[in-house]
């Protein structure tokens, strides 16, 4: 059985790796939500990419400044993606965030599927 677990993993891939893709793209605890503004919640990286798509610059300002990017260190602390964080933080406009994300995205997807 435990074979069986292991073959939907691409061959460099280790167990761990597994997990970490597993979890980058599962659901946030709801008591780590991303709680935006005006209430609404995000729990997965997939909800923070459809909000980026209508988010106005003002408020992607509020999270993502000179001083800090609450994207980054909400994907670090929940979902454990130190790259992903690190990418983000280097970025400071909302377009390039959300690419990012989308990209990392179908790059651990592309990794399920091999």
């Amino acid at each position: 059985m435990k074979a069986k677990k292991h073959t939907a993993l691409a061959k460099k891939d280790s167990p761990a790796q597994a997990i970490i893709t597993i979890k980058t793209l599962g659901k946030a605890p709801e008591e780590k939500t991303f709680v935006l503004k005006d209430g609404r919640k995000l729990r997965t990286l997939y909800e923070l990419i459809d909000e980026l798509e209508t988010m106005n610059d003002g408020l992607f300002k509020d999270y993502v400044n000179d001083s800090k990017n609450d994207f980054a260190n909400w994907i670090e602390g929940v979902f454990n993606d130190e790259p992903l964080a690190n990418e983000l933080r280097l970025i400071k406009n909302r377009i390039d965030t959300q690419r990012a994300v989308l990209k990392h995205v179908v790059r651990e997807l592309q990794r399920l599927a091999q």
